[in-house]
């Protein structure tokens, strides 16, 4: 940790709202995500977010651009979230998220650093057919790969991003709102998606590496990895072993005691966010703070 502490300049985070810092709470007027009382702060958690533990942690300050039900580009398939006023909005993608960011910022210096957080939505909306997302078009997970590190790639060649943080789709298929669809059918889509999405942001990310060479690093945080640690023992690492019953299930049930994996249908708890801040900054570690910024 301490290669990594004071190392960069500033933290930039894109993404969904597994990064979302309260973005989307202002974009609302404060009335989404909801209720308050169990989404901390705008965050989809019930405390600090993976991002705000990695601010504090660094001790350099950050920018965060993240929406929840953001998706990677708005011209294959949109986010929305519902306004005070009964409409739903579209959110910006991770595409918008990089322009705005190059817009309002300029050049990012050679010490910043950029993390992008994005996928889950896309796949998501393949399943669920409800108000939240537009589909403009077809898709496959590789093309979704593509537009991902595309953006990532301008970001490099327009904005002046030397060190970006890929953090892939951790495994949709254990979400608790997967398996509450009680569709093996959608079960085995979100599986296979993940898998090849996963499998098409490494091989674009390493294959974009080449092409811009040794004055960037383009890598790839293991989210999947991590997430299925925990699964496979989540004792040792101090989670509740009742995998799929979120803490919040309901405003007709109580928040559940203890330290569970997920807070809801698809977003980590308190404690998992803490434990994902810390192993990302252990691998930039052993990993990315071996380069120059």
């Amino acid at each position: 940790m301490a290669l990594f502490l004071g190392r960069y300049s500033r933290l930039v985070f894109l993404g969904d709202s597994n990064a979302d810092n309260g973005n989307v709470l202002r974009m609302t007027r404060g009335t989404h995500p909801a209720p308050a009382g169990v989404y901390w702060q705008g965050r989809y958690c019930d405390g600090r977010a993976w991002c705000d533990h990695l601010e504090a942690m660094s001790g350099v300050p950050a920018l965060n651009l993240a929406h929840g039900c953001a998706t990677i580009d708005n011209d294959l398939v949109a986010g929305t979230v519902p306004m005070p006023d009964g409409r739903r909005a579209q959110v910006p993608s991770v595409v918008d998220q990089a322009r705005q960011l190059a817009a309002g910022q300029g050049r990012l210096g050679p010490g910043e650093l950029v993390f992008v957080q994005a996928g889950s939505n896309d796949l998501n909306s393949l399943v669920d057919a409800g108000p939240t997302y537009r589909r403009r078009r077809d898709f496959t997970p590789q093309l979704l790969a593509a537009r991902l590190l595309g953006a990532v790639g301008w970001l490099c060649a327009h904005a002046g991003a030397r060190t970006v943080v890929v953090l892939n789709v951790r495994p949709r298929e254990d979400y608790p709102g997967v398996l509450a669809l009680g569709d093996p059918q959608a079960l085995e889509l979100t599986r296979q998606a993940t898998s090849v999405l996963n499998a098409a942001i490494a091989a674009e990310a390493a294959a974009l590496q080449r092409a811009l060479g040794g004055g960037h690093r383009v890598a790839v945080f293991d989210t999947y990895a991590f997430q299925k640690a925990i699964s496979r023992a989540p004792a040792a690492f101090g989670i509740d072993p009742d995998l799929r019953t979120p803490r919040y299930s309901g405003e007709a049930q109580p928040l559940r005691a203890g330290p569970r994996l997920f807070l809801d249908g698809a977003h980590l708890a308190r404690r998992a966010q803490a434990l994902l801040a810390a192993e990302v900054i252990r691998d930039l570690a052993l990993g990315i703070a071996g380069e120059e910024p």
